[in-house]
């Protein structure tokens, strides 16, 4: 019996180990890429909203009442905070510029994410002297 050639039973159990160790980084690797493509999903859907808010406030020509509310639908919160532009009192036209500041929330892991998309609109005179 001495020519038969297999494997010894430390030889299988470390080949086994090998294996378990690389299917468990395998593992960990994929469950941060799952977690990565989360949040960015997230932080995706936040930049939408803050662009349709912004988009209507550019057709509409005037700035929403109220200025804050929830996403339909969904778990995120906006809010539009005007900031100053300068404003040229002698000019005859109807438009004035507005810096708008357009923050998204929404329930994170670890606490609360937001962010904030600004944006130079022109609204009516007498809108964004409110």
């Amino acid at each position: 019996m001495s020519g038969e050639r297999g494997f010894t039973l430390i030889e299988a159990l470390i080949a086994f180990a090998i294996l378990a160790v690389t299917l468990v980084s395998l593992y960990e690797a994929m469950g941060t890429g799952l977690r990565s493509f989360g949040a960015a999903s997230r932080v995706e859907t936040a930049v939408m909203i803050a662009r349709s808010q912004l988009d209507r406030i550019v057709a509409l020509q005037r700035l929403p009442q109220p200025r804050q509310g929830p996403s339909a639908g969904s778990d995120y919160e906006w809010k539009i905070e005007i900031l100053p532009a300068p404003a040229h009192p002698e000019s005859t036209t109807l438009f004035q510029p507005a810096l708008i500041r357009l923050w998204v929330t929404w329930p994170g892991n670890a606490g609360p994410q937001k962010i904030s998309i600004d944006r130079l609109v022109f609204v009516r005179k007498q809108e964004s002297q409110r």
